[in-house]
């Protein structure tokens, strides 16, 4: 019989980690598989703790097909490379800009030039979003690249139509891919009697600052409920992300979102008629605005723009449409192309 595992690793409920297991479970219940999961709890940085990781990740690969993260896909495909099983790996993003070591990015290019000699039925990659789908098939090249979106539960969301407190400012959640604008855009804010705060499920990471407070949400529902009273939820990151599941579910929760159109969230934004801040003015009023407010010494435009958008309550109709795509009812025919190359 048809076996699945599922390897992975890290120190927290991601919302990668989210979408991976729902791909990996979806997809042997879709061709009646059998499923195990295998997961390194320990986040491993370090060059020699790395080593120790794909050393289990090769022991770990046992099943007829491998489901596993990009950073683990090295030593599973080498291990499988004269058998008949398959390896699946989940690539959610790659960005030069992101802090990877430089023997990580060497990896990542070993990882690309390996896949390019490996044929297609027994290699496949997934990714998150279209821009990845695109980024990887004509920037590395990569012969077979799926495409399964984060999917959400419509029933998670549905009770949560929470009166909107006008001035609280929901920051995200807290992480290094956070940008720099967004720590400006707080103290800018609470110049402004704005409340703002960060999330995370990590207890560890629970601060005060002077402009923000970060909040530990041990319940998700507790975080959808502070999430669908805020008036936005910035999205802004320093690189370009898979998807952004916080953007997704504030968007789901009817909380109005302002981000950046990179990656993967870009595709989200756009597609859900979010508000999308960069180097163009907003409107025309953005000048008159600028020079009320800074001045001749005006932060970077994607600041400007965002404030500009907070201050005057600016909002955008949700397209509810685009959102029904990534509901978990649509499950089976994202996977119909994954689950055809799992048999042939």
């Amino acid at each position: 019989m048809t076996s699945i595992k599922y390897i992975s690793h890290g120190a927290q409920l991601t919302g990668g980690y989210l979408h991976e297991k729902h791909l990996a479970q979806s997809l042997a219940e879709h061709i009646d598989a059998t499923y195990t999961e295998s997961r390194q709890w320990q986040y491993y940085e370090t060059k020699k703790a790395h080593l120790n990781l794909l050393k289990w990740a090769y022991k770990e690969s046992t099943a007829s097909i491998q489901i596993c993260v990009s950073r683990l896909a090295l030593p599973i495909i080498f291990k499988n490379l004269f058998s008949n099983r398959k390896t699946l790996v989940i690539w959610h993003y790659y960005d030069d800009k992101d802090r990877k070591s430089k023997w990580l990015k060497n990896y990542y290019h070993l990882l690309v030039q390996t896949a390019l000699f490996i044929a297609p039925k027994k290699l496949a990659f997934v990714a998150v979003a279209p821009f990845w789908k695109s980024y990887f098939e004509k920037e590395f090249k990569l012969k077979k690249v799926f495409y399964f979106p984060n999917l959400f539960d419509p029933k998670t969301y549905a009770n949560l139509s929470l009166v909107k407190v006008e001035k609280q400012i929901h920051l995200g959640q807290v992480s290094f891919k956070n940008s720099a604008e967004l720590f400006l855009l707080a103290e800018l804010l609470f110049h402004k009697g704005y409340t703002c705060y960060f999330s995370t499920n990590d207890p560890k990471k629970v601060y005060q600052s002077k402009f923000y407070e970060v909040i530990y949400f041990e319940h998700h529902t507790d975080f959808l409920n502070k999430m669908a009273e805020s008036a936005y939820t910035l999205t802004m990151p320093a690189i370009a992300e898979g998807w952004n599941r916080i953007a997704h579910e504030s968007l789901l929760v009817g909380t109005q979102v302002i981000g950046f159109n990179k990656g993967g969230l870009g595709d989200l934004l756009r597609g859900a008629n979010a508000l999308v801040v960069g180097t163009k003015p907003v409107n025309n009023q953005i000048e008159a605005f600028t020079l009320r407010e800074f001045g001749s010494t005006p932060p970077p435009p994607s600041v400007v723009n965002a404030l500009y958008i907070i201050t005057n309550n600016i909002t955008s109709a949700i397209n509810q449409n685009f959102l029904n795509q990534f509901t978990t009812d649509q499950t089976s025919s994202y996977l119909e192309e994954i689950s055809t190359w799992c048999k042939s």
